[in-house]
């Protein structure tokens, strides 16, 4: 309120020359007569009293006059520190208008003032509707307001680079599916210019201008910045996350295999350096390192984190976990390990139906028949979903074990049970009818 009593002492002082035909810049008699009372409102925060006199004062004075232009900015100030932000627009618009149409009330730093705050009021405003083309309206207006305060201002600082910034970052994305490359580009104008003016710039700069360069799909460039946001403040764990999730996103849109190797180096390399300073720790990042070792191939690598964070808890105790545990030792081909980890998979989670039967189908591969049988056995048991393939599975079993009559019963469970077409069993039934006659 410190900027109202100058106002108020400005308005009370004696009237300087003025110029001719121009309202001139002293309070008629009726609105320098009611200013004490005004005050009195304002110290006792009898805002409602205060805008009340106000508007009957407004009312009663010439439109262009300097009660006018001293009411305005006195009933804007209030609003504000009601923190009615909306409210305050149309009479400061009222007070800036007539202080650049008025000679004898300009004050360069009264003007720079108004039309700053003016910008953020707009910039808020619109943030607030839902309509598209009001709302880009309103931020048009901040810009407007914004580019005038810049090129009148002396001295333009970061924050005030920042904010213009904003609001073209805001014009240039509106519509996500058609970023506006010019608009964009105008941002990364003015993030840059932001950071030639502040020794210590702050992070919104940067990761303003990486919102630019993602939108403009300029990926390398946006990463470029979040690296040196890094150097610059490694104490933040925003920043570790959002350049390891850029590197992952490069590599996942790759089509060449080593540049999409190189980034997913690039994401395991962020998170040796997080994890260094204490970020990136939670089990879910460990399971990304994880992934990522799968995505390059790093399978013993990608075991041996499994086997640790399964046992320490690092990393979740889920069934895709320890199923990823039985791929990377398949993949290097350790089949007894393999082997242990779906075992020990099972013993965690018992009712499992679906990895009973991996594990049943596993052991068939590597030659343990009747290990095999009992599992899938087990796994029916159990209660599958789709259990006809586990009947014709047992079958099949059945008949290389030479057990042909229960292969019998268990095509027949699967005709009964329906969803094993015909084309399926009759060949397997037939084979084992011909077995039991050749048994006889």
């Amino acid at each position: 309120m410190r900027r109202l009593f100058l106002v108020l002492a400005l308005a009370l002082s004696p009237a300087l020359r003025a110029q001719a035909d121009l309202p001139k810049k002293e309070i008629s008699e009726k609105t320098s007569g009611s200013l004490g009372q005004l005050k009195t409102f304002i110290d006792a925060k009898d805002y409602p009293k205060g805008l009340l006199l106000i508007d009957t004062l407004l009312a009663k004075a010439e439109p262009a006059s300097f009660d006018t232009y001293v009411l305005s900015q006195i009933k804007a100030q209030i609003l504000l520190t009601q923190g009615k932000l909306t409210d305050a627009i149309v009479p400061l618009e009222t007070s800036l208008r007539l202080g650049e149409n008025n000679a004898n009330f300009y004050d360069a730093a009264a003007e720079l003032e108004q039309m700053n705050l003016l910008a953020q009021l707009h910039y808020q405003k619109a943030a607030e509707l839902k309509d598209p083309f009001a709302q880009k309206a309103g931020y048009l207006t901040a810009l407007d307001l914004m580019n005038r305060w810049l090129s009148k201002t002396p001295k333009p600082t970061a924050d005030s680079r920042l904010f213009a910034a904003s609001l073209t970052y805001q014009l240039g994305s509106l519509d996500p599916a058609k970023p506006d490359e010019t608009r964009l580009r105008e941002a990364i104008g003015h993030a840059r210019e932001g950071l030639l003016l502040s020794i210590n710039p702050t992070n919104q700069l940067v990761l303003l201008l990486v919102a630019c360069h993602l939108q403009l799909g300029e990926n390398s460039l946006a990463a470029e910045q979040l690296e040196a946001l890094a150097l610059r403040d490694p104490k933040s764990a925003t920043t570790w996350s959002q350049l390891q999730s850029l590197y992952l996103a490069a590599a996942a849109e790759s089509k060449d295999p080593e540049e999409s190797r190189r980034q997913n180096i690039r994401a395991l390399l962020v998170m040796d350096r997080a994890q260094a300073l204490g970020f990136l720790n939670t089990p879910k990042d460990h399971y990304t390192r994880v992934a990522i070792l799968f995505n390059i191939q790093q399978y013993s690598r990608a075991a041996a984190l499994l086997e640790k964070g399964l046992v320490d808890g690092s990393i979740e105790n889920q069934k895709r976990n320890w199923e990823l545990l039985t791929s990377a030792y398949q993949q290097t081909s350790q089949d007894e390990k393999a082997l242990n980890a779906m075992l020990r998979a099972c013993s965690r989670f018992p009712q499992d139906a679906a990895l009973e039967f991996s594990l049943a189908q596993f052991l068939y591969s590597t030659g343990k028949l009747p290990e095999a049988y009992a599992r899938a056995e087990a796994a029916l048991a159990k209660g599958l979903d789709k259990p006809g393939q586990a009947l014709v599975y047992l079958a099949y079993l059945a008949y290389e074990l030479q057990r042909y009559d229960e292969a019998k019963a268990w095509v027949e469970k699967a005709r009964a049970g329906g969803g094993v077409p015909a084309a399926t069993l009759d060949p397997l039934a037939n084979a084992i009818a011909e077995a039991i006659r050749a048994r006889a």
